[in-house]
C-alpha cells in the first residue's frame, strides 16, 4: 500500500530535479543534492500526493511512531525548512512546496513519473511498526465461577484505569486531594512537597516603541493571535512562523477570544463616528464585536457595542462587556450575534472583568470591583455566575486582584494579584482549585513571580498552556520648552530617570524646581527636583498616603493631603503645609471628603478646595486660608458628581475655575469656564480631543493647557497637549504614542512645561507546567 498512488512509482522528475525513491537520491541537473532522511520522506509524500494536500498530521504519522516523544510541530517545521533548502525554495515565494497554515503542504509543479528504476524496489512507506502484542496464557478456572471472575476482573481493570487517569494526572482535582497526593507519592515516588518546575518563555519580542495591544492563545495551544501598531498577526507557538492576518483597510481590531476550531476569532474594533455636520473632526465610538478568520475574508459584525468577549467552550455562545465605560454590564449572545441579552448590571456601583467560562460551559467566573468605594463592595472579588438561574457564588475576595481570570479543564481558577509595596506595579498569577459551582476547595497557590502586570490571560482547551501579556506602565516626567508663539513645544526630554511612577503637580515660584509625587520608595511621597539635576530630593515621606503637592500663594510653602485609607470618602483627611525648603509640617484643614485643592499666585490670595459630600449629588467647593481658616462655599450646585472626573484648575489670578464638562469618553468633551466674581459660566468645545486626562492654567491666566487622548483605537492611541485660549481658539501643541502624554504643568515664568508621560512596554509569554 502507499500514501497516495502506487509504490511502483519509483522515479520522479520535476523542473531540473530527479528523485529516486528506491535509493533516496535527489539530483539536480544530474548532480546529487545532499538531503537528510526526514526531508526526503516529506518530499516522497508530496510527490505521491499528485498535487493534493498532505496534512501535517499525515506527515507526523509517517515520520514518527506513536510512542515517539518529540516536539512534532517543531520537527515538521524543521524538516520542511531543510527540504526547501535542498530544493532552493522559499516559504515566502514558494516555487515547489506551498504551506497552507495549520493544514499542511502541497507540491506546486507537475511531476513526471518513471515506473521502474533499474529493477530495484522502491522505498517502502514510512509507517510505524506496531510492536507484537504479548501472548496471554489462559488460567483454568472452574466453569461455575468463571463468569463471576471475569466480571470482577473487568470491573477492577476499569476502576484501575479510571483511578489511574485521575490520580496520576497532576491537573485533575482528584489527584490533589490528600488521598490522591498520598497514592501518587507511594505509587510514583513523587514527593508531595515537591512542586513542578514552571516553564516560561517569551512568545514575542516587541521593542518599547511598539508595545503589544492584545493577544490570545488558540484552544489547540498551537497559535498565538496578537496585535501591535503595525497590524494583526498569527504566530506558531512552537515553530515561531508568523503571518499577518489579511484584513480590510482601516479595520484595526483587537483579539478577544478564539472559537473552538482555532481558525476563527471574535475581535473588537473602535470604529470612527463623525461629529455633527460642520465639525469636521472624527470621533471614536464604542468598540464593536466582529468575527474574523485567520485565513482572511470579510469580517462579520456580531454586536454594535462590546469588548472583553469570550467564546464558550462549545462555541455556541459569547459573553461580552459593555456600558458607559465598556465594562459595567455583562451580556450574552449566540455565536452568530443573535439573541443578545444583558445578564449582569453593575450600574454606577461596580464594573466587571472579562468572563472565564467553566469547562462545561454552564457557568462563568468574572472579577467584580467597585467604582470608587462603598460598603457594598469593599474589595475586588471573583464571583461565579450561572446564566440559566442568575445565581452567583463568591469564590474569593482580595483588594489586590487583577481584572482577568481563566478556568482550566482541571477545575483550576487562575487569576492575577498585585504585589505589595514597593512592588505594587507588578502582578503575578495564582490559582485555586474550585468545584463546578465555583466553591474553593483549597488555599491559593502562586504560579509566577515576575515583574510587570499580568493581563490578557488565555488558556488552551487542554489546560496545558497559558498565555499572558506582561505589560509595564511607567509614568515619567518630561520637560519641554514653550516656543515663542506660546503654542508649539520643542521635543520633550526625560526628566525623572527612575523606573517608578512619577506625577508632576507644581513648580516652585522661581521656575527652577518641579514638585511631584512618586512611589519610588513605596507609598506616594513628595519630591522636588531642580531642572539641572538628575536625582530628586525627598520633601515629605512617611507611611501615610500623600497627595498632590501645590504651592501657597506666596510660594513659600507646599500644601499636601494625607490619608491613611485609599478611596474612602468617609475617612478623615488632613490638609497640611510644609516649607519649600523643608522642615516640620503644620495642619491647615481636617475633615472627610477633601479631594483637590489649589491656590492663586501673588498678588492674588484665593485658595479653593473640593469636598465630596455623600449627602449631595454635587461636588462642593470652599475657599480657605492656608493659615487654617475655612471660608465660604462657592459654585454650589454647579458641578454634578461624575461630570468632571475631579478635573479642575484655578487660574493664577484667582478669577476663573475651569472644569471638564463630561467624563464619558463618548460625549463631546468641552471646558466649562466659571467666572468666580460674576458667577457666570461658559463652554469651550474640545473637538480635537477624545478624553481629557488633566489640565492646568498658563502662567498669564489667558489660556489652558489640556492633555489627554486624541482618539481611541486598537493599534495605538495618539495622545497630545492642547492649548485653549479663553477666546476659544484651540491648537495642538504636541502629540505622542509612547509615551502617552496625559497633562502639562506650566512653569510660572511661562517658558517650560512639565509633562506627565506614560511609557508602556508589553510582550506575550507562554507558561507551561503550572
Amino acid at each position: 500500500m502507499a500514501f497516495y498512488g502506487s509504490l511502483r512509482r519509483a522515479c520522479a522528475r520535476f523542473d531540473s530535479f530527479q528523485v529516486d525513491l528506491s535509493s533516496g537520491e535527489l539530483l539536480r541537473s544530474g548532480v546529487c543534492v545532499p538531503i537528510q532522511d526526514q526531508p526526503f520522506q516529506i518530499l516522497r509524500l508530496l510527490l505521491q500526493a499528485d498535487g493534493r494536500v498532505v496534512t501535517r498530521e499525515q506527515v507526523r504519522t509517517a515520520l514518527w511512531p506513536e510512542n515517539t516523544f518529540v516536539d512534532f510541530e517543531h520537527g515538521v517545521n524543521t524538516a520542511v525548512k531543510k527540504l526547501r533548502q535542498a530544493l532552493e525554495d522559499s516559504a515566502e515565494s514558494p516555487k515547489f512546496v506551498e504551506t497552507l497554515p495549520r493544514i499542511g503542504y502541497r507540491f506546486l509543479v507537475p511531476v513526471e513519473w518513471v515506473p521502474e528504476t533499474l529493477g530495484r524496489n522502491p522505498l517502502p512507506s514510512v509507517v510505524p511498526i506496531t510492536p507484537p502484542k504479548p501472548t496471554l496464557v489462559p488460567t483454568l478456572v472452574p466453569a461455575k465461577r468463571q463468569w463471576k471472575l471475569k466480571s470482577a476482573v473487568a470491573l477492577a481493570i476499569l476502576a484501575g484505569i479510571v483511578s489511574t487517569a485521575f490520580l496520576f494526572n497532576e491537573n485533575s482535582g482528584l489527584s490533589r486531594t490528600p488521598l490522591g497526593t498520598w497514592i501518587r507519592h507511594v505509587a510514583l515516588g513523587q514527593n508531595p512537597e515537591r512542586q513542578r518546575i514552571l516553564s516560561q518563555r517569551r512568545l514575542t519580542a516587541n521593542p518599547d516603541d511598539t508595545p503589544l495591544t492584545g493577544g490570545a492563545i488558540s484552544p489547540d495551544g498551537k497559535y498565538l493571535a496578537f496585535t501591535d501598531s503595525s497590524g494583526f498577526y498569527v504566530r506558531q507557538v512552537d515553530g515561531g512562523e508568523t503571518h499577518a492576518v489579511p484584513l480590510p483597510k482601516g479595520f484595526e481590531p483587537l483579539p478577544e477570544s478564539w472559537f473552538p476550531d482555532s481558525a476563527h476569532l471574535v475581535v473588537s474594533w473602535f470604529g470612527f463616528q463623525r461629529n455633527p455636520p460642520g465639525s469636521g473632526h472624527p470621533r471614536t465610538g464604542p468598540p464593536s464585536l466582529w468575527k474574523i478568520s485567520v485565513l482572511g475574508g470579510a469580517p462579520r459584525k456580531l454586536a454594535d457595542e462590546g469588548s472583553g468577549a469570550r467564546v464558550s467552550p462549545d462555541g455556541s455562545r459569547i459573553a461580552f462587556l459593555t456600558g458607559r465605560w465598556d465594562n459595567e454590564e455583562v451580556w450574552l449572545m449566540a455565536a452568530d450575534g443573535s439573541d443578545a441579552r444583558k445578564i449582569l448590571d453593575g450600574g454606577k456601583e461596580s464594573y466587571f472583568g472579562p468572563v472565564a467560562w467553566a469547562p462545561d460551559g454552564k457557568r462563568f467566573a468574572t472579577v467584580r470591583a467597585a467604582n470608587g468605594s462603598g460598603p457594598e463592595l469593599p474589595n475586588k472579588r471573583i464571583e461565579v455566575y450561572d446564566p440559566a438561574t442568575g445565581l452567583s457564588e463568591l469564590s474569593l475576595s482580595n483588594p489586590r486582584l487583577g481584572d482577568e481570570v481563566a478556568w482550566t479543564n482541571a477545575g483550576r481558577l487562575i487569576y492575577s494579584v498585585h504585589e505589595l509595596e514597593p512592588n505594587q506595579s507588578d502582578s503575578n498569577l495564582w490559582w485555586t482549585q474550585i468545584d463546578p459551582a465555583g466553591h474553593s476547595l483549597g488555599p491559593p497557590a502562586r504560579i509566577t513571580s515576575d515583574q510587570a502586570l499580568a493581563s490578557s490571560i488565555s488558556v488552551s482547551a487542554d489546560g496545558m498552556r497559558l498565555a499572558l501579556l506582561r505589560r509595564s506602565y511607567e509614568s515619567d516626567i518630561y520637560l519641554a520648552e514653550i516656543a515663542r508663539d506660546g503654542k508649539v513645544l520643542t521635543t520633550p526630554r526625560r526628566f525623572t530617570l527612575d523606573e517608578r511612577q512619577d506625577w508632576p503637580t507644581s513648580w516652585t515660584r522661581d521656575s527652577d524646581t518641579v514638585l511631584f509625587l512618586s512611589d519610588r520608595d513605596g507609598p506616594d511621597h513628595i519630591f522636588k527636583q531642580n531642572i539641572s539635576d538628575t536625582q530628586p530630593e525627598l520633601l515629605v515621606g512617611g507611611n501615610d498616603i500623600r497627595r498632590a503637592p501645590r504651592l501657597t500663594p506666596d510660594g513659600l510653602s507646599v500644601l499636601y493631603l494625607v490619608t491613611t485609607k485609599v478611596d474612602d470618602p468617609a475617612a478623615e483627611l488632613r490638609l497640611l503645609r510644609i516649607p519649600v525648603s523643608g522642615g516640620p509640617s503644620q495642619l491647615v484643614l481636617q475633615g472627610p471628603g477633601i479631594t483637590a485643592y489649589q491656590c492663586a499666585s501673588l498678588p492674588y490670595t484665593v485658595c479653593i478646595y473640593e469636598q465630596v459630600d455623600s449627602t449631595s449629588e454635587y461636588y462642593r467647593f470652599f475657599t480657605f486660608d492656608p493659615a487654617g481658616t475655612k471660608g465660604t462655599e462657592i459654585l454650589a450646585g454647579k458641578i454634578k458628581k461624575g461630570d468632571g472626573l475631579d478635573l479642575w484648575s484655578l487660574s493664577p489670578n484667582g478669577k476663573y475655575l475651569v472644569a471638564i464638562k463630561s467624563q464619558n469618553p463618548y460625549d463631546e468633551p468641552a471646558l466649562r469656564i466659571f467666572d468666580l466674581a460674576a458667577g457666570t459660566e461658559r463652554s469651550i468645545p474640545l473637538l480635537e480631543i477624545g478624553l481629557a486626562m488633566g489640565m492646568d492654567w498658563a502662567a498669564d491666566s489667558k489660556s489652558i493647557w489640556v492633555g489627554g487622548y486624541l482618539g481611541r483605537g486598537a493599534w495605538g492611541t495618539r495622545s497630545g497637549i492642547l492649548n485653549v485660549s479663553l477666546a476659544g481658539k484651540v491648537s495642538v501643541a504636541t502629540k505622542g504614542f509612547n509615551p502617552e502624554i496625559w497633562y502639562a504643568i506650566p512653569s510660572p515664568d511661562g517658558r517650560r512645561l512639565a509633562l506627565m508621560g506614560r511609557n508602556q512596554t508589553s510582550n506575550m509569554w507562554l507558561v507551561e507546567n503550572f
